[in-house]
């Protein structure tokens, strides 16, 4: 059980980095601003400014937002003895690791150089282990998905299999780290995050007209709403879905979201609102003086503040429309 005293000196420094975390303003400055020179120009006011200043390019902003990303990882370890709350946000970029280098290995291609720093598996470990090198230092858990994602591929030959393996074998992961943390905040925020999940799946395989099967491999283990819910809704229409979910506490997630999705059939609308929501669970982490909250919810918040950014600037570098950028935009944390 992680115990609230252990946080005291991690909080005390988040407060003041809470302080340096992009406001609204800032966000719409960079959203009117009239070309990508403007946008360094805000951007050079912010946290962000010596990440930016090392980029030959803008277009490898991508490089810029990982670094920054990268040093509030090590602050925020610096602070903590125990690193299983870092390692809740994590865990993701090792799996997504996995992927890169397990789909290289299927397609025949050199695995790309972007793979994330932001994990905890290095790079020179996964190559190994995609050798088939015994002596890869990667954790078992990883190891073992990796290679049962490997042999369902060579039976089925579908990499659509690859993604569904690994995916589930993070969210188990996830569940297990959760436990031994032993925190209501983490365990309610992580059944939101698979239900979400969860509902998007069941809409997206309707779309695809997938069979049962490949839902039940889907489906995401451990949130709150019962698989049998789902199972039952993938033979429904989408409104139904709507309609039974409507008095759940993510109705406005799915009311606005869901008929966004069916008039423009793009997820955009529902992603966003996810997004907000779970930013909203966070924000506990704001109102607590220290605990665990408040590590999650600045970790959380500057994961939602690189989505924002990502946004702005694949945006303002395809000269999209102002109030295109504008509905895919998240909330911010403070």
């Amino acid at each position: 059980m992680a115990r609230e005293q252990e946080f005291l000196y991690a909080s005390g420094r988040i407060r003041a980095l809470e302080n340096r975390l992009l406001s609204r303003n800032i966000i719409e400055r960079i959203l009117e601003a009239q070309d990508l020179d403007a946008v360094l120009r805000v951007l050079g006011e912010t946290d962000y400014a010596p990440d930016f200043e090392e980029l030959e390019s803008v277009y490898d902003f991508e490089k810029a937002l990982e670094n920054s990303m990268k040093r509030t990882l090590g602050v925020i370890k610096e602070s903590l003895k125990d690193h299983r709350v870092v390692r809740f946000f994590t865990l993701k970029y090792d799996y997504h690791n996995l992927k890169v280098v397990l789909k290289s290995r299927i397609l025949g291609v050199e695995v790309p150089e972007n793979l994330s720093t932001l994990g905890e598996v290095s790079a020179e470990e996964l190559f190994k282990l995609s050798k088939g090198e015994s002596d890869a230092a990667v954790p078992e858990r990883m190891r073992a998905a990796f290679e049962r994602a490997a042999e369902v591929y060579e039976e089925t030959r579908d990499p659509q299999q690859v993604n569904l393996i690994l995916d589930r074998a993070l969210y188990e992961e996830l569940n297990l780290l959760v436990r031994e943390i032993g925190h209501d905040f983490l365990k309610n925020y992580l059944a939101a995050l698979m239900d979400l999940t969860n509902i998007k799946t069941v809409v997206r395989l309707k779309y695809m007209q997938s069979d049962f099967r490949t839902l039940e491999k889907s489906l995401l283990p451990g949130g709150t709403i019962d698989t049998g819910f789902f199972e039952k809704m993938i033979q429904e229409p989408v409104p139904a879905l709507i309609e039974a979910l409507a008095s759940s506490r993510y109705s406005m997630v799915i009311k606005e979201g869901l008929e966004s999705w069916v008039s423009t059939g793009s997820p955009a609308v529902y992603e966003r609102l996810a997004d907000d929501f779970l930013l909203g669970m966070l924000r506990k982490g704001l109102y607590k003086p220290f605990g665990l909250e408040t590590v999650a919810g600045y970790l959380g918040a500057r994961e939602n503040e690189l989505k924002i950014l990502r946004v702005l600037m694949v945006g303002k570098i395809n000269g999209i429309s102002e109030d295109m950028i504008r509905e895919r935009l998240r909330d911010v944390y403070v």
